[in-house]
C-alpha cells in the first residue's frame, strides 16, 4: 500500500544578510532584493510554517528590509494579489 501526502514547500530567497538587529521589515521583492538581518529571515521561515494560509507556501520569495511589497499578515485577498 502507497501513501501519498502533498509536500508544503517555501524555498525563501533573502537579500545581502546582516547581523543587525532585527527590524521586523520583511518586504517580498520581484527581482534583486536588498540587505534583511537575518532575525527577519527566521522570522519569516517561522512564519511559514506557523501562520495559517501562509501566502508564499509552493513559491520562491525573494525577501528583503529594503523596497519591494511589505509583507504583512494580512491574509486578505487583496494583500496576496498579484502574487500568484
Amino acid at each position: 500500500e502507497h501513501f501519498f501526502f502533498r509536500s508544503q514547500w517555501c524555498i525563501v530567497r533573502p537579500g545581502g544578510l546582516t547581523v543587525e538587529p532585527p527590524t521586523g521589515v520583511i518586504n517580498v521583492i520581484e527581482g534583486e532584493a536588498g540587505s534583511i538581518t537575518r532575525a527577519d529571515v527566521a522570522q519569516f521561515c517561522l512564519d511559514a510554517i506557523t501562520v495559517p494560509d501562509f501566502p508564499y507556501i509552493g513559491k520562491r520569495p525573494c525577501i528583503s528590509s529594503v523596497g519591494g511589497t511589505s509583507w504583512v499578515k494580512d491574509r486578505s485577498a487583496a494583500a496576496r494579489e498579484g502574487m500568484e
